[in-house]
């Protein structure tokens, strides 16, 4: 076999000696690196620099402010006359404060026993639950009974649930 391969080298002329090749070139991995680098640090500079509008954080109204609201909404329809609307308004922001302040279910409780669980509560002493027993009654009087309520009345069922949330602390 070597003999074989010996012939056949001195066989071939010196013409059809292959040419030297041109040297390998060095893999573009270090110029590859350094501009991926360079690409890194531009993008974490953009991102401290560049304006992020990032929502801001909206507190939740807290429920002494929209029970507030809900009532000076309401105050304008004492000049409608319309009683009855404005004692299921005043009662349902009432019983909705009640509830988001104290975590008592009072929005789909009848009067009494919303007032038979906030009377075993810590949250209400006796002056407080007969302020709320008094309100409850004159809404339930209007709302359910029918009667007749003129202006001083209702004014009255608005002071007196104002007056109730702005006594709780």
């Amino acid at each position: 076999m070597i003999w074989l391969f010996l012939a056949q080298a001195t066989l071939k002329a010196p013409h059809e000696i292959e040419d030297i090749r041109a040297p390998i070139p060095d893999p573009p991995a270090l110029w590859l690196v350094g501009l991926l680098a360079i690409l890194l640090v531009l993008a974490i500079i953009a991102y401290f620099i560049w304006p992020n509008p990032k929502p801001r954080a909206v507190r939740p109204p807290l429920p002494k402010e929209t029970a507030r609201r809900r009532l000076e909404i309401a105050k304008a329809t004492i000049s409608t006359g319309n009683a009855y609307e404005f004692s299921v308004e005043v009662s349902d922001i009432l019983r909705s404060f009640i509830e988001q302040q104290f975590g008592i279910k009072a929005v789909r409780q009848t009067t009494i026993e919303f007032l038979n669980e906030a009377s075993q509560t810590s949250h209400f002493d006796l002056a407080r639950q007969e302020m709320l027993r008094h309100f409850l009654v004159g809404c339930d009087a209007i709302k359910f009974a029918r009667v007749a309520a003129e202006k001083p009345e209702t004014e009255a069922l608005f002071e007196q649930a104002s007056a109730f949330v702005e006594g709780v602390k």
